[in-house]
């Protein structure tokens, strides 16, 4: 069987069950980076050191990642799905290159201050709040609709995401089952969304995800505050939260991860004050023993 037609079949398979935007990502890695290279090969002739070869020639760590793992995909499937009888060459220990450790940029608390600053008034406000107060992904903040949000408890129930996909808007159900949750507002939050909402209805802001991303950068620029990104937002709320001394497996809940240790993984940057307060807790515990 020749490679592409692995790739299309296997893409139609997985467009019934996966998210547009995923779909779209394994889309982009096979148009990009698995066709001009295995396009017109027999999917059974590949062998694990042309596999090697291969990913040895990226000059992106995380291009390679993203390559291999939608090949090793294909390949899996095939032999699954199509019942084909052959060596898979992605099991003979393919190395990968080496990736520099993500840290993320993150707002402090005064930064965070700053940013709402800077956003007050403005027609993203609503969205900009959600966003870097509960820790939101960026297409779950943009898809909040008023009625999601119950001003007298503070509660926000995250029930959709819409996306950007090809170029158009879409709404998608949460990334995972634990994505649809509710979260709970700080007081100065909710005080800030009662006078914002002045009886709206509907989606916090008609803008596309993109646009609310752009106006929002825009804004802390012009006014001189602290930026992050709308996904470091979310980095910000759960490091903040260990500051505070909120709970690791509190912190997986309110972000909607599956277990803790992507928390802990991805967006939890250890900055040295809360490595500081760890070990002044520590010490009250030892000196007044």
């Amino acid at each position: 069987m020749l490679f592409e037609s692995a790739c299309d079949m296997y893409i139609t398979d997985r467009r019934k069950r996966l998210r547009m935007n995923t779909i779209e990502g394994y889309e982009s890695a096979i148009r990009c980076h698995l066709l001009p290279r295995w396009s017109g090969r027999e999917i059974e002739s590949i062998s694990d050191t042309e596999l090697q070869d291969w990913v040895d020639g990226f000059e992106l760590p995380g291009a390679a990642e993203k390559a291999f793992k939608t090949f090793r995909q294909v390949i899996r499937w095939s032999m699954r799905k199509l019942r084909l009888r052959m060596y898979d060459p992605t099991m003979a220990g393919i190395e990968l290159p080496k990736k520099q450790p993500y840290r993320p940029k993150v707002l402090d608390a005064a930064g965070e201050r700053s940013y709402l600053r800077a956003l007050y008034g403005h027609e993203c406000e609503a969205v900009a709040i959600c966003s870097v107060t509960l820790g939101l992904r960026r297409g779950e903040a943009c898809g909040l609709r008023w009625e999601d949000i119950d001003l007298r408890t503070g509660e926000v129930r995250v029930r959709r995401s819409r996306q950007v996909v090809s170029g158009e808007v879409v709404e998608v159900p949460p990334k995972t089952a634990k994505s649809a949750r509710s979260c709970w507002l700080p007081r100065f939050a909710v005080q800030r969304l009662k006078a914002i909402r002045n009886g709206a209805r509907g989606l916090l802001c008609e803008l596309d995800p993109d646009t609310v991303a752009r106006r929002i950068k825009a804004a802390c620029r012009r006014a001189g505050a602290e930026w992050v990104s709308m996904t470091s937002c979310r980095h910000t709320w759960a490091t903040l939260a260990v500051e505070a001394g909120v709970g690791i497996e509190t912190i997986a809940m309110m972000m909607g991860h599956s277990n803790i240790t992507t928390a802990y993984e991805h967006y939890i940057v250890p900055r040295p004050k809360i490595c500081k307060d760890a070990q002044k807790a520590i010490e009250r515990l030892v000196l007044s023993s």
